[in-house]
């Protein structure tokens, strides 16, 4: 990597390489979990561990059609990792939490994909290992602020 790559060049390098991640990702899961796990699921359950959210936030979030987000809601209720319960500041709303049984879930597809990515990280040198734990944080902001703002188109 040379020391001159410009936002759009750094971009396309990200998108080259979230597919590999998506499949790392999904291969761990599948490994803990089975098949009884998708990658839309897991990233739902992984929105939940932060707080309770309705059906429209989550789809909001996760940028998915209102009825894509409820396929996927309603498999994880089915499973019991969620329950739904009245939103206490909309009655038309529920509010979608975690049980026990889908917190500890998760906590096990998440330590088994820590677990599979640990060795792979582990390859780069230490000059490497140090590169991206200084530009995740910086990338994590910037993408928090965009996702802050999902109520309007992203920017194209």
């Amino acid at each position: 990597m040379t020391n001159d790559w410009d936002a759009e060049h750094t971009a396309r390098e990200l998108l080259a390489i979230l597919p590999l991640l998506s499949r790392i990702v999904a291969g761990a899961m599948q490994h803990e979990a089975g098949e009884e796990t998708t990658l839309p699921q897991f990233r739902a359950l992984a929105l939940l561990a932060e707080t309770p959210q309705t059906l429209s936030a989550l789809a909001r979030r996760r940028r998915v059609s209102l009825q894509s987000m409820g396929t996927v809601a309603q498999a994880l209720v089915e499973r019991g990792w969620i329950a739904r319960s009245p939103d206490p500041h909309d009655r038309r709303q529920h509010l979608l939490a975690l049980t026990e049984a889908g917190r500890a879930h998760y906590k096990q597809v998440q330590a088994q994909t820590i677990r599979t990515l640990t060795p792979l990280l582990a390859t780069l040198g230490s000059e490497q290992l140090h590169a991206v734990q200084v530009a995740l944080p910086a990338l994590h902001d910037a993408l928090t602020q965009s996702e802050e703002s999902y109520g309007s188109p992203a920017p194209r």
